[in-house]
């Protein structure tokens, strides 16, 4: 399996665990993050109209868990790089919540992966809301609540991929936002917006699932120093947020 994703930071917690769980369960699984910080679709877009080499690779190899880099790539050669399965799109998380901020860009890049990779699968990974009591100055976009940031997110998320005609959703701010009404709480986060390792765990497990089409409860790879019952509380948080997606399209 060939996983591109076009991201940031959030597409590289997503990633943290995720080639771990592909070698838990014996999956050959070629991983990689096109990475600029806090990088969003209007962004990606420019940089991808204009060729710019913008970018940091972030390769995981099949059945390794340490990430490689390059520096220095354009958007348009990763997306031709190999012959990709899954191609992952994502709005920057301070934009998530704003429906204008997506468009024509999604909609354009994904036509673009469309082109030139016919047989891949467009994925939208949906990111997450803040930590209540963040300070990321783009939580002031929606009064800095948490709530309000969810709710807007998963909106503009919605209409984003029916827009832009992308079938599969990897519901990562679903599973965290449920998991924050377990006994995990609200500590899904080591700076208020970037994951922990719970966290991290939770969006690689969304993208496991929909990857692969498995469920993370099949999979044997377990977080180091955690308890096995918040664990569980995970993997059930991420397996519930798949199951019932956040869109049906008809």
């Amino acid at each position: 399996m060939n996983v591109l994703s076009i991201g940031n930071s959030f597409s590289t917690n997503a990633h943290k665990f995720l080639p771990q769980m592909a070698k838990a369960s014996g999956k050959e699984l070629l991983l990689c993050n096109l990475f600029i910080g806090g990088c969003s679709l209007e962004q990606h877009w420019k940089n991808w109209r204009e060729e710019k080499t913008d970018y940091d690779y972030e390769i995981y190899l099949p059945f390794e868990t340490e990430m490689t880099r390059a520096d220095d790539i354009a958007l348009h050669e990763a997306v031709e790089d190999e012959e990709w399965d899954v191609i992952t799109l994502q709005q920057c998380s301070h934009f998530s919540g704003i429906p204008e901020s997506y468009s024509p860009y999604l909609s354009e890049l994904a036509e673009y992966c469309r082109m030139v990779q016919p047989k891949a699968k467009i994925m939208l990974h949906q990111t997450w809301a803040y930590e209540s009591g963040c300070r990321h100055p783009g939580f002031a976009h929606y009064g800095n609540s948490q709530q309000e940031m969810y709710r807007a997110l998963t909106e503009a998320y919605v209409n984003a991929a029916m827009e832009a005609d992308i079938d599969i959703i990897i519901p990562s701010g679903r599973a965290w936002q449920t998991a924050r009404n377990t006994p995990i709480g609200d500590k899904l986060t080591e700076d208020g917006y970037h994951g922990n390792d719970l966290g991290c765990y939770l969006a690689a497990a969304c993208f496991y699932e929909k990857i692969f089409n498995e469920s993370i409860y099949d999979n044997d790879f377990i977080l180091p120093d955690v308890p096995e019952q918040i664990t569980e509380i995970l993997k059930l948080c991420a397996h519930t947020a798949v199951e019932k997606g956040i869109i049906r399209k008809q």
